[in-house]
């Protein structure tokens, strides 16, 4: 088993006090290390944080996701790095199981994120093609986009979200961190094809199930701010993955095909 002094939890926060009150006060997480990452809140999200036992790093302005997570990476030393939302809820088996794995296998492994009521979330995806993101936007899901992982399976993905999973020091540092161009979405389509880009697997460990809160506010709340990022965002990954345009032969297809998943 890996030692729990070799495992970090990394979470970014803004404006997150209540979700880390919901999701981590009465859970158990030590013994392992637990940094938040503070995006400079203007709720009590710090304090809340340094009361239920993290480690708080507090940024003088809001960084966005990306580049939070990168610097709650470099402040600890621990050679597996489980990113976790502060919505969601972690458990000492599941760390343990996700880092036992990870050292094993390289790559990234999530948890099977479930919704309050233990219904299965749809943390796992295939490619995400243009026309696949427009119809799952729309409630209209392409064939095997979406991937759940039952009990006792681990699959393979194209990516996985962000909101919880585990990954090498060693790969993390190999395939150039999270992308701090990405403030707010599609850093984790980004980080997953760049994994297996580089030959390196992504996967959803069925028998981790961690609850998670997801609000996406493009679907819910619609503020212009949140459209905002997507756009940006989705312009910024299309450009980086021209591939995951449109499903075309030649060369696009060839790139998918060393990606190794569909």
């Amino acid at each position: 088993m890996t030692s729990p002094d070799a495992i970090s939890l990394i979470t970014v926060s803004y404006n997150s006090a209540r979700a880390l009150e919901r999701f981590w006060a009465g859970h158990r997480f030590v013994p392992y290390q637990w940094t938040v990452v503070d995006n400079n809140s203007s709720d009590d999200s710090r304090e809340v944080a340094r009361r239920l036992g993290a480690r708080v790093v507090a940024l003088d302005s809001n960084q966005g996701f990306s580049a939070a997570n990168n610097v709650g990476a470099s402040v600890t030393d621990a050679d597996v790095l489980i990113f976790c939302n502060p919505d969601v809820t972690v458990t000492p088996d599941g760390i343990a199981t996700l880092a036992d794995q990870v050292r094993r296998t390289g790559g990234i492994v999530a948890p099977q994120l479930v919704n309050a009521d233990g219904s299965l979330q749809e943390n796992g995806r295939g490619i995400p093609y243009l026309h696949r993101k427009v119809l799952h936007l729309l409630g209209w899901d392409d064939p095997g986009y979406v991937r759940l992982a039952k009990a006792a399976e681990v699959i393979d993905v194209a990516w996985v979200m962000g909101a919880a999973l585990a990954v090498t020091r060693e790969d993390f540092l190999r395939v150039g961190r999270w992308d701090p161009g990405y403030f707010l979405y599609y850093e984790d389509h980004d980080l997953g094809l760049r994994m297996r880009s580089a030959g390196l697997p992504v996967r959803i460990n069925g028998d981790v199930r961690w609850t998670h809160g997801w609000r996406r506010e493009t679907r819910r709340n619609l503020t212009v701010a949140a459209w905002r990022n997507e756009f940006r965002s989705a312009a910024r990954f299309y450009r980086q993955h021209p591939y995951c345009l449109v499903p075309l032969p030649g060369r696009a297809a060839d790139q998918v095909r060393r990606l190794g998943v569909v």
